[in-house]
């Protein structure tokens, strides 16, 4: 396979492929001298912790053309020892629309350092003897697309690259050592939809092509190498009924096909080679205030790491079956929604810390995830209002010799309450409080850890002050400062706090 061209190399192709799509946008553009019109935003967040953020972003607009563009910053020192989270980003683009249609690019970039968390106090004094321990990662994205109309018919493609970088110093006591993971993908996406009637039935038809092309390098020395290939079919059809109940079907259809080179193909072969996926909708509006709804789907996810224990070897690809039925009641004033769902996964592919010093991707055996969600919004008066929320999960491995009760680390009840002020002079404010019921420890697959993290309310809160073009906010989470957990992956052992109380101030000018 050729090298992978730059990101800035395949932003210029498309946008050659925007001047032979359009030859006459220049012409159809509305006025040269009409007036432009500039937006800006700039915010600026800090919090305890060590933890500080800053944000400036500045659009324009002039007749048919918009111009993007944004750059962020953000630092948390977090509350261990050892631990530090920095982040850089920067996105922008440009769209120019004409009578034909429209067309643009985009390009983005971020950056992420983070120093490992010193688990205990002898590993303070290696940290500090040690500061190269550091995890690197940075993602690269340009894509660039047109779109063309021609009667009832939008014609679309777009071309985009990924390219992903990842290094990590491990410190130790017998020195350093290093591992490193990137990756590059390339896709290139057309698309022809159509919108239509048959009969007094309302048609939108879209059918499309996923042309991909992935490779990447891993390990300690970079040495693990895999190429990948996928062509994708895809098909999408939604109808619209009239009548008094306006009953609305969608279905859509797509077929991948993989192909790996012949060195990467693991032993005894593949079983992922074809993949197919689906999704089938539907809904009925039975009332003016009451809607139903109902859906079942088919997807897929197919390893695109390979850092497992077969040697850098994919895994066997992720199934995934989902079921839901649902209603909702209400207007503007008052509404409540139910819904009922449930997914079965097969092969799901999860990364396990506990696999080796560093951990691996892996395959857990199937399981299926049974509940019932509930939602509820009321005005109380003209400048209130309360919503509330209740999840009830039931997760457990199906058949499998271990099957327990639920899944370890699996929350089986959420439940929340909000509310919600808006003033007559610019302020607002929101006040909630969470809780989770206790779950299980793990990892926990012989069902013998019977220790449960104990369940936990946080409480939130934040008000905000409108003052012309300023807007100040004063925000907190866990007010109560609740000693809490929600990461213990082993029974009783390597257990994380989550954050103690944080408050935070910001200010944001729009102009």
């Amino acid at each position: 396979m050729m090298p992978a061209p730059s990101a800035l190399t395949v932003a210029t192709r498309a946008l050659l492929l925007c001047a032979l799509a359009m030859p006459a946008c220049a012409q159809e553009g509305v006025e040269a001298g009409a007036a432009g019109v500039t937006h800006g935003d700039l915010s600026a967040e800090l919090a305890q912790g060590g933890q500080h953020s800053v944000r400036g972003a500045l659009s324009r607009e002039q007749g048919g053309m918009t111009l993007d563009v944004a750059m962020d910053g953000l630092r948390n020192g977090n509350y261990r020892d050892g631990s530090v989270f920095q982040q850089r980003g920067f996105n922008g683009g440009a769209e120019w629309k004409v009578r034909q249609g429209r067309f643009g690019f985009s390009a983005d970039q971020l950056n992420q350092d983070t120093r490992y968390p010193a688990p205990e106090a002898p590993f303070l004094a290696l940290l500090a003897a040690r500061p190269e321990d550091l995890y690197r990662y940075e993602v690269r994205r340009a894509s660039a697309f047109v779109q063309r109309y021609v009667g009832k018919f939008e014609l679309g493609v777009e071309l985009s690259q990924r390219e992903k970088h990842a290094t990590a110093h491990y410190a130790g006591e017998e020195g350093s050592s290093v591992s490193m993971y990137s990756s590059r993908r390339r896709q290139l996406a057309p698309r022809l939809r159509h919108y239509g009637k048959l009969g007094g039935v309302g048609t939108d038809t879209e059918v499309g092509l996923d042309l991909m092309q992935w490779q990447r390098r891993s390990g300690r020395d970079g040495d693990g190498q895999r190429r990948q290939y996928s062509r994708a079919l895809l098909l999408r059809e939604e109808l619209a009924f009239g009548g008094p109940y306006a009953p609305r079907m969608l279905l859509g259809l797509r077929h991948e096909q993989f192909q790996l080179d012949p060195a990467d193909m693991p032993a005894g072969g593949s079983d992922w080679e074809n993949q197919n996926a689906w999704d089938l909708q539907g809904s009925l509006q039975l009332r003016p205030q009451l809607s139903v709804y109902a859906k079942a789907a088919r997807s897929y996810r197919i390893d695109d790491d390979g850092y497992t224990r077969a040697g850098y070897r994919p895994l066997a690809g992720q199934l995934r079956r989902e079921t839901e039925v649902g209603a909702t009641y209400g207007d503007a004033a008052r509404s409540a929604s139910v819904r009922v769902f449930s997914e079965r996964l097969s092969n799901q592919i999860v990364f396990d810390p506990s696999l080796g010093q560093l951990g691996f991707a892996g395959n857990l055996d199937p399981s299926r995830r049974d509940g019932i969600a509930i939602e509820a919004s009321l005005a109380l008066a003209r400048d209130w209002r309360l919503d509330a929320q209740l999840r009830q999960v039931h997760a457990r491995y199906d058949d499998y010799a271990y099957d327990g009760p639920d899944i370890a680390l699996v929350p089986k009840t959420l439940a929340s309450l909000r509310l919600y002020w808006t003033g007559q002079t610019g302020a607002s404010a929101d006040v909630g409080v969470q809780w989770l019921r206790a779950l299980r420890y793990g990892p926990d697959f012989a069902n013998s850890c019977l220790a449960q993290v104990p369940a936990f309310a946080t409480l939130d809160g934040r008000y905000a002050r409108k003052l012309g073009a300023w807007e100040l906010e004063l925000a907190g989470s866990n007010l109560a400062n609740r000693r809490h957990y929600g990461d213990a992956p082993g029974c009783r052992s390597s257990i994380y706090l989550n954050d103690a109380r944080q408050l935070r101030v910001s200010a944001r000018y729009h102009f």
